[in-house]
């Protein structure tokens, strides 16, 4: 191999922790991740095309029949899906990548993502309440994923490129990069790093360059430019927040309803999902899909707010429906509309100059951040949108107020962690247990050490001229530390006269105090720290890939609590 071409592969596949080749990963992500979303894209373009013609959102031009029984169809079809899967690849969605993040090292496999593409096809075309963000984040995450573990990444780094494929995604799949970046550092990653920014910048301005110029502009909601008219409409601004926390507070409610109906079969609650969808359809057909065309219309004041109330109505119970019920797809899309629709209804009541359609483009901000806790990836959605710096202040007051009702009024979790709390999995929130519940003992792992069974002959003059510092001595099924000095000073000691086996050597030395514990598999700091808690014991002993095994020693890892050192 060349010599250019070997250094361009240890870039890529080499342990440096520099920012350059990041931002390098960033960038190839949000190129595939930009190929995989255009893909996605055109499939579900070409289906909504066959169904309602050029305007792709237009269920409400379907026959009644089609209304009822497209939904129905879609869980059928689903139901088939899930059949021919295997069942360790049908968990899917934004709530598997958070949990795939704290308890899988990041490490998300390929038959997951390729079932969520196919699902998110059937349950978008087939008109249930669900959006494209969701499995966008997925798609985006997996390939990020792949490639991260492709290029031997350690843990901390590959859920930093997990936050490049969400960025890139949803930067793909939406033309907004901001509020990609904002997403990723808020929703997925849960923290906002110097580090972690110009990777993720990178990769979300990549997969909007990219996607554009496979598929040309594909802006979903119609950019719209709208300003508050006055600060004398501040009150009316107050109480859309107040609002539209309590739509979220009840959205929440209705989700946590269906989760916790008695059905265990799948394929019950996926018929359930399509009949209630397509009988709301019947009468309110604006429900199906993911509804951006209904967006667009309020956000231009097309729609009286008597509509926008039936609409919200039926919207609540089909979307909590979907969620509930399991239909794999995103839930932003639909949070959008129903905050679209209420802030459309209240900026119809409410006195002042400001357009409605102001309202509601605020509305659907609130909406989201309240439901996702993500106020500033919702106040980035609205300076994408309204072209406008000017809306940024009326995005502000009505996102703040919202997020207050809905998670300190009401005590609300997010969405996210609600599902995931109803799979058995509770998320670290706590800054300093999530920071620690997201790294990995493989990330302080040594190799400086030499392992010595003493069920085996081993030349004692051999094991003190290797250079390395520690011992890992197995003794019967018990492993234990100890400085290659300490043995040195106890060698040197001994009478020259007198010759004594390794064993007999070791054996004063091998007590209690200097115990490690060897670990199946790699684990968390947290996991680690509460281990340490309630052993007296000098370190671990882990796997660590096709390196084998590593050490990772007490002092390593308080060193690395105190110390400025980086984990990336």
């Amino acid at each position: 191999m060349s010599q250019p071409k070997r250094r361009l592969r240890q870039l890529f596949t080499g342990p440096s922790r520099s920012l350059l080749p990041l931002v390098m990963m960033g960038c190839v992500i949000g190129v595939v991740a930009g190929l995989v979303m255009a893909s996605f894209i055109a499939l579900l373009n070409l289906v909504l095309g066959w169904l309602n013609g050029a305007t792709l959102e237009d269920f409400e031009s379907l026959s009644w029949g089609w209304r009822l029984g497209l939904p129905v169809l879609g869980s059928v079809l689903l139901i088939l899906l899930y059949r021919i899967t295997p069942t360790s690849a049908q968990t899917v969605g934004l709530a598997y990548v958070l949990e795939r993040l704290q308890f899988g090292r990041g490490r998300l496999p390929l038959a997951n993502t390729l079932f969520q593409f196919a699902a998110a096809l059937i349950s978008l075309a087939s008109g249930h309440s669900v959006g494209r963000e969701g499995p966008a984040i997925q798609m985006g995450a997996g390939v990020a994923s792949l490639l991260g573990q492709y290029t031997h990444r350690p843990p901390s780094q590959l859920r930093l490129l997990i936050g490049c494929g969400t960025a890139a995604a949803i930067s793909a799949a939406f033309n907004t990069p901001l509020a990609g970046v904002l997403f990723a550092m808020e929703v997925v990653l849960m923290e906002y790093s110097i580090l972690g920014f110009a990777p993720i910048i990178a990769s979300a301005i990549t997969a909007s360059a990219f996607t554009s110029s496979l598929v040309g502009t594909h802006s979903i909601l119609t950019p719209t430019r709208l300003s508050l008219a006055h600060y004398g409409d501040i009150p009316s601004l107050l109480l859309t927040g107040i609002l539209l926390g309590l739509v979220a507070v009840l959205f929440h409610t209705l989700v946590r309803l269906f989760l916790r109906l008695p059905l265990e079969s799948r394929a019950a609650r996926l018929l359930l999902a399509g009949v209630i969808t397509g009988c709301l359809a019947l009468l309110v057909p604006q429900i199906l899909g993911s509804g951006y065309d209904t967006i667009n219309a309020t956000l231009s004041a097309q729609l009286p707010w008597l509509l926008l109330l039936l609409i919200l109505a039926a919207k609540l119970i089909a979307t909590a429906a979907a969620i509930g019920l399991g239909v794999p797809g995103g839930q932003i899309a639909p949070m959008l509309m129903l905050g679209v629709c209420a802030g459309g209804m209240v900026g119809a009541w409410v006195p002042g100059g400001s357009e409605p359609g102001l309202y509601a483009l605020l509305g659907m901000a609130a909406m989201m951040g309240a439901m996702l806790h993500a106020p500033l990836a919702a106040i980035a959605t609205v300076l994408e949108l309204s072209l406008s710096a000017e809306a940024m202040f009326p995005a502000m007051t009505v996102v703040l107020t919202a997020n207050l009702v809905c998670q300190h009024g009401f005590r609300q979790p997010s969405l996210l962690l609600t599902l995931l709390k109803q799979q058995g999995r509770l998320l670290q929130t706590h800054p300093l247990r999530a920071a620690l519940a997201q790294r990995y003992l493989s990330e302080l792992a040594s190799f400086r050490f030499v392992e010595i069974d003493l069920t085996a002959d081993h030349n004692l003059a051999a094991i003190l001229a290797q250079p390395l510092p520690w011992l890992v001595i197995r003794q019967a099924e018990q492993c234990y530390l100890l400085k290659r000095d300490v043995l040195e000073q106890a060698y040197q000691q001994q009478d020259p006269e007198q010759a004594v086996t390794l064993a007999e050597l070791l054996a004063p030395l091998l007590n209690a105090n200097r115990q490690l514990q060897e670990l199946t598999e790699d684990t968390s700091l947290l996991a680690g720290f509460k281990i340490l808690q309630k052993e007296d014991i000098r370190g671990f002993l882990i796997p660590v890939g096709r390196q084998g095994m590593g050490l990772v020693t007490r002092r390593r890892l308080a060193k690395m609590l105190t110390s400025d050192e980086s984990m990336y």
